[in-house]
């Protein structure tokens, strides 16, 4: 056990022994490599968050930016269909009309 005098008055100041030596060095040990442990952690992640941005600017929005058009094309195309059977009942409903005068006149 070594014991330390700081201000030289004879006396010791504290007192320091190999088990705590070790300790203090097993404690550094562990906070440098926590740090590089972290650090590689955030090195990795941030080159995934990279991939995915590279991946979203070439694959996610072309794809969604196609996925709209077509639903556009779709609701035109929806809306043509609906107006054609709009006008498919109206003139059915003039062929009944013209069905059930011919009926009513013999």
């Amino acid at each position: 056990m070594a014991k330390i005098d700081i201000d030289g008055d004879g006396k010791a100041d504290f007192s320091i022994n190999i088990s705590q030596i070790i300790t203090i060095g097993a404690l550094f040990a562990s906070i440098i490599g926590s740090y590089y442990t972290l650090s590689a952690k955030i090195d990795a992640n941030t080159t995934a968050v990279k991939k995915l941005k590279e991946n979203e600017q070439k694959y996610t929005w072309p794809a969604q930016r196609k996925l709209e058009e077509e639903v556009q094309r779709m609701t035109v195309e929806f809306q043509a269909a609906m107006k054609d059977i709009e006008y498919s009942m109206r003139d059915i409903g003039k062929l009944r009309e013209e069905i059930d005068s011919k009926k009513d006149k013999k």
